[in-house]
């Protein structure tokens, strides 16, 4: 599952949490402005074929919810 994260989205950095406000067993993926996730997304759930939890956002939106990765592993 990471190794397809950083595959198709080449986050800049890839958090996962267990537990807390954000959800159970989220990744959040932190991505440049200016992707087209839309393609990204399409892309990466015809590869996987399940829909794992993810939360991207670009690096400013990171700064507002990190607080929130309390429980999480960086992973990238």
């Amino acid at each position: 599952m990471t190794q397809k994260i950083v595959e198709i989205f080449k986050p800049k950095s890839l958090y996962h949490v267990d537990e807390g406000p954000l959800g159970e067993n989220v990744y959040v993926v932190v991505v440049s402005d200016g992707i087209d996730l839309e393609k990204k997304f399409v892309e990466f759930y015809k590869q996987v074929g399940v829909e794992p939890a993810l939360i991207v956002v670009t690096e400013e939106e990171f700064e507002q919810i990190s607080s929130l990765l309390a429980k999480g592993e960086k992973i990238l």
